[in-house]
């Protein structure tokens, strides 16, 4: 192996464990900049045996979380023929390590209200090719792990009322019969990158689920008006009971509900 960084200034910006870790990845491995950092993960733009990549380093948090490394990893291999998700080149489940190649791209377009010309057609588009998928047959739920998971950790009785509020609103938004779905699970502009079409990235909560959470997601977090609604649906080509707007702002609802869960559990944790 061969481990290189670009520089004294870009070497402050690397974890040193982290540069003791990727020793393990046959060939070599150039770590060039951070990209970014969480409670959970390191992830940084590098070079793996000469082609451009993103390397992903676990924090010891993310084994305390209801995530499963091998099922992202399988995930993204049974949809690699759909060109919606980056091609998985290294995995170390045990080390904690994940190597995709990098897609260049960019994220400006969903940062903004503005949208050129057929942009959530092409995005409704996407989604709706990831929700038509069949679903894995050895696919993990991990929404609903995750969320036993949190309700394990949301002891105090304020928490505990924010989490049957939640799970209540859950459980109500199921009722209408709709058949779950391969979802992403949390689509939100820093997960979009745009290269003559859309591309998901971060694909660590993946997994079934009602396919409103990714719809609702994508609403809330590139604040659609009613019109970029329509254009979305449009091209989802799917019912238009899924793009009711009182339904979907009772998806917001929740999803503003697990945001909180969520950002309490993960400081438990840590």
């Amino acid at each position: 192996y061969l481990v290189s960084v670009c520089g004294v200034k870009c070497l402050k910006r690397i974890m040193q464990s982290d540069l003791e870790r990727i020793k393990s990845i046959p060939g070599k491995c150039i770590l060039e900049r951070e990209l970014s950092a969480s409670s959970i993960s390191n992830v940084y733009l590098g070079i793996l045996n000469d082609v451009k990549a993103v390397i992903r380093v676990d924090l010891l948090v993310a084994s305390r979380l209801a995530i499963d490394r091998q099922h992202e990893v399988n995930l993204l291999m049974d949809i690699s023929h759909l060109d919606l998700a980056p091609k998985v080149l290294y995995s170390d489940i045990a080390a904690g390590i994940l190597v995709w190649k990098y897609i260049s791209g960019t994220q400006s377009l969903f940062t903004g209200k503005k949208f050129k010309a057929n942009d959530l057609y092409q995005l409704g588009s996407c989604l709706y090719s990831l929700h038509s998928h069949p679903i894995p047959k050895n696919s993990i739920d991990i929404f609903s792990n995750s969320m036993s998971l949190y309700q394990s950790l949301l002891v105090d009785s304020s928490e505990k009322i924010l989490f049957k509020k939640a799970l209540n609103l859950y459980n109500e938004l199921l009722q209408d019969a709709t058949n779950k779905v391969l979802s992403h699970n949390d689509l939100h502009p820093g997960n979009l990158l745009w290269n003559k079409k859309c591309y998901f990235l971060d694909w660590e909560y993946s997994g079934v689920n009602h396919p409103c959470f990714d719809i609702a997601s994508l609403v809330k977090s590139l604040k659609l008006n009613k019109s970029q609604i329509k254009e979305l649906s449009n091209g989802y080509k799917s019912r238009s009971n899924l793009f009711q707007i009182d339904t979907l702002n009772q998806w917001i609802d929740f999803i503003e509900y697990l945001e909180e869960i969520w950002k309490i559990s993960v400081a438990k944790v840590s």
